[in-house]
């Protein structure tokens, strides 16, 4: 569900918390409709927390995305245009003790990536053919990441794409690189080559 800040405004707190979770149940993910780093994302479990999981939202973006949890197996899938053509590099699973927020994010050694994702190989491909559609979908070139949610069952559950992946020592787009035996470097330097900038 997407919800734009007057909504919040104009049914009260209250009454949207009341609407939103009898469409969507509990628990919930909150999070600015754009936006990075995990910046403003809140986990909801009770219909009493979702105001200020809002509040938090709004305060990085004018319009919230309220998605129902699903429970899995957390991954980031790196595609890379390596010959002119979207490829999707290994999954990445991101194996947390809490939540996948900003602090976990940029702490090293919050965070354990598996690369390859624990994964059988059907439901990995499943979720590397996930990001190449969404890449696609939404017209993207070169790189980009998309974050998904993997069930036991196989089924994958996108929940974004980011068009400029992180790309610190803590990211997992570089390590589903070198994963991969590419170097991030001269990765970086064909995509500038390819685009008449070297």
């Amino acid at each position: 569900m997407t919800l734009p800040q007057h909504a919040f405004h104009d049914l009260g707190a209250a009454a949207l918390a009341g609407r939103v979770v009898a469409r969507l149940g509990l628990p919930l993910f909150v999070k600015p409709r754009a936006g990075g780093s995990a910046l403003g994302v809140g986990f909801v479990e009770t219909a009493e927390r979702l105001p200020s999981a809002l509040v938090s939202a709004l305060g990085h973006h004018p319009d919230v995305l309220i998605e129902r949890y699903v429970g899995g197996t957390e991954v980031a899938v790196a595609v890379a245009e390596l010959d002119d053509a979207p490829v999707a590099l290994p999954p990445v699973e991101i194996e947390t003790r809490g939540l996948y927020d900003y602090t976990a994010r940029y702490t090293a050694g919050a965070v354990a990536f598996h690369t390859p994702a624990r994964l059988p190989a059907p439901h990995a491909d499943e979720a590397r053919r996930a990001a190449v559609r969404a890449h696609r979908a939404l017209g993207l070139r070169h790189l980009s990441r998309t974050d998904a949610i993997v069930t036991a069952d196989g089924e994958v559950y996108v929940l974004e794409t980011n068009p400029a992946p992180g790309m610190t020592a803590t990211s997992s787009f570089p390590a589903a690189l070198e994963a991969t035996g590419h170097d991030l470097g001269r990765f970086f330097a064909a995509l500038a080559a390819r685009a008449g900038g070297v």
